[in-house]
């Protein structure tokens, strides 16, 4: 009996870090991959619905459209572009929801004609309305 209650023992601690695992760091990952996820898109709606100005610090601007199903293809890849030259002011993408009712005014200011827009900050004749990455990383960059 004494040899059975041992072996026991011996099985409890990894059914433990079994369930350890299952119920504290499964539900981490999960909301880690699921925030990396959603976060653009909440961004996407929420964060630049009113821009007062334009940054002429940055590299471009992004006209977009929060429903437009183009824009929401290319707003992630920015997005997370902003996000890793965050203190990198000069290689940032200002996005501007021109959708919401304080930015509508950015559309007949510079002709924004469809969207996703793309325009260089130091030549607003410099634009690139496109969703293929390729394109966006050469505009951005410096090609036209």
């Amino acid at each position: 009996m004494k040899q059975r209650i041992r072996r026991l023992d011996k099985n409890k601690p990894s059914r433990s870090l079994t369930k350890i695992i299952i119920i504290k760091v499964l539900p981490v990952i999960v909301f880690l991959v699921a925030g990396f996820l959603l976060v653009p898109y909440g961004s996407m709606y929420f964060q630049n619905n009113k821009v007062t100005n334009v940054n002429t610090k940055a590299e471009a601007i992004l006209f977009y459209n929060a429903n437009c199903p183009h824009c929401q293809k290319v707003y992630p890849k920015i997005f997370w572009h902003n996000i890793l030259n965050f203190n990198n002011e000069s290689k940032q993408i200002q996005p501007i929801n021109v959708q919401n009712a304080n930015n509508k005014h950015y559309i007949s200011d510079f002709a924004i004609q469809a969207t996703p827009t793309f325009m260089k900050t130091t030549n607003i004749n410099q634009r690139l309305v496109s969703t293929n990455s390729q394109q966006i990383n050469h505009f951005i960059t410096g090609g036209h």
